[in-house]
């Protein structure tokens, strides 16, 4: 794609660059009508991570790699700022935008954002009818609704839960934000603190994967469309574990999930076996800026403009549930039937930007030290005979 970029160049025709990671979703079909419009190719490079972004664009300061950096998220905001990663440039005509995303000095253009939260199975926690002179089976009863992160700090729930690991997934940080949160690690006398709480989890059963496509699309039970789920809720079946087949019914995932699922139906469904709680959510913004010392940054600031336009902000929204920065833009009929409006925590892009890291490194050192201590001894009983 260089190559081709330096040739489009050299032969008069106007390229923007912009680098992102495979994360983020970028509508084709907007590119493409930006390029109509103005004669302006997009070329498109991708890493891996948003920290090989990040690492990409600090090592090569001197000789830009790209024009446009797209994908930037709350986590980063700090740093890109603070290392002068990107310049200064106010869109011509900005939207109305969602509370809270702004950046001070336009240093970064908010594009979407996405609220994580936890998602369940609504058909694993119904209570099965019994007559009213019966007593009922407590073995048969589902545990009760989650109504928060706490659930996951619970026998009962940590076992059916799966979440991504928050070493390897950038999903698995949010998830970190929102436990330091309610639990901090330091300074706080009132809670348990959530390194204790993760390895309580871990010990009660809690799955902990590698990726969150992994969580949510393989081993979360409300990724299986119909008819092999069932979808109405009006007078849905109990469900088991053992009939989801090794999945679970408790995931993290992000108010959008249910949406996202709808997407894939071969039509808009009447119901969903799926759910969102909405206590608890942590929103998280996206974002895209003009690369400081760009050759092109008067194309990359056109760039920035378009972004902001309701074509490519309608369809910005993608796989993972992300919705729009600008806060006018008509929702897809999937996200207005499906579509859950929560009132999250909105982490300070400064708070979490200088401490994140090492949360993390205490995150993995806590699964470490689950994985390889011993398993505890059986309890001795000694039984004296009178």
């Amino acid at each position: 794609m260089l190559a081709a970029a330096c040739a489009d160049t050299s032969q008069g025709a106007a390229a923007v660059r912009v680098i992102t990671h495979r994360d983020f979703h970028l509508p084709a079909d907007a590119l493409e009508a930006f390029t109509e419009a103005t004669g302006v190719e997009v070329v498109i490079f991708r890493e891996d991570t948003p920290d090989d972004v990040i690492e990409l664009l600090d090592r090569s300061r001197a000789h830009p790699v790209a024009d446009v950096v797209v994908g930037i998220d709350t986590l980063d905001v700090l740093f890109v700022v603070e290392n002068g990663l990107t310049q200064s440039y106010a869109p011509l005509a900005p939207g109305p935008l969602t509370e809270g995303l702004a950046v001070e000095d336009h240093a970064l253009t908010p594009v979407s954002y996405i609220d994580a939260c936890l998602n369940y199975l609504p058909s694993f926690y119904v209570v099965p009818d019994r007559p009213i002179d019966e007593l009922p089976d407590l073995d048969e009863l589902p545990p009760p609704v989650p109504r928060g992160l706490d659930a996951l700090y619970d026998p009962a729930h940590a076992g059916t839960a799966v979440i991504p690991d928050a070493v390897t997934s950038r999903m698995g940080v949010y998830l970190l934000v929102a436990l330091e949160r309610l639990h901090p690690e330091r300074d706080s006398d009132e809670v348990t603190p959530w390194p204790q709480i993760l390895d309580q989890m871990l010990r009660w059963g809690l799955e902990l994967e590698p990726s969150w496509e992994t969580s949510v699309f393989e081993r979360f039970a409300g990724g299986e469309p119909p008819p092999q789920r069932p979808v109405s809720q009006d007078a849905p079946d109990p469900v088991t574990l053992s009939d989801l087949g090794g999945r679970l019914p408790l995931a993290w995932g992000t108010a959008g999930l249910p949406a996202v699922y709808a997407t894939y139906q071969p039509g808009l469904p009447d119901a969903l076996d799926i759910a969102v709680v909405t206590d608890d959510c942590v929103r998280i913004g996206f974002y895209a800026g003009v690369v400081a010392g760009a050759p092109n940054e008067s194309l990359g600031g056109r760039l920035i403009d378009f972004m902001g336009e309701p074509l490519f902000q309608f369809g910005v929204s993608d796989r993972f549930g992300s919705r729009p920065a600008r806060s006018d833009i008509v929702s897809t009929p999937e996200w207005r039937e499906f579509g859950v409006t929560v009132i999250p925590y909105r982490p300070d892009p400064a708070y979490v930007g200088a401490n994140w890291k090492q949360w993390q490194l205490t995150w993995s050192q806590v699964v470490r030290n689950f994985e390889t201590a011993p398993s505890p001894p059986e309890p001795e009983v000694t039984v004296t005979l009178p």
